[in-house]
């Protein structure tokens, strides 16, 4: 079990920014308090998430999954999950995914972070 400084952690940080935009990913870095759960997040194109701290999980497909700090976890397009932060002081993560691979409409609505389920289902109604 690695417990990292937070120089170390500026380190991971801006290796992983280095390896996403080299793959032509977004990158978004994630600060939260302890305990707050992202519920009913969407991903309409394959997304990849890392938890820079301890205690983080994810829920998808009714499963549990507590995520390992460092390792990128990959989930599949159209998969709704839920985000779950149970760390000491707070949970840092990232997630990236190609923006070439969503619609204009889901790009302007992730400018102010993850995608919801409900937004997504509101922006493609009939």
């Amino acid at each position: 079990m690695h417990i990292y400084q937070p120089s170390h952690l500026q380190d991971e940080i801006e290796e992983l920014q280095t390896s996403f935009s080299e793959r032509g990913y977004t990158f978004h870095h994630q600060v939260d308090n302890p305990g707050r759960i992202w519920r009913n997040l969407y991903t309409e194109t394959d997304e990849i998430l890392v938890a820079l701290t301890q205690h983080l999980s994810i829920s998808i497909n009714n499963h549990l999954i507590v995520l390992e700090p460092f390792v990128e976890f990959n989930i599949p397009q159209d998969h709704r999950f839920d985000i779950i932060g149970r760390c000491p002081v707070e949970c840092q993560w990232i997630y990236a995914y190609d923006p070439s691979e969503v619609s204009l409409q889901s790009r302007m609505r992730r400018k102010s972070g993850v995608l919801f389920q409900d937004d997504y289902d509101f922006m493609y109604e009939e």
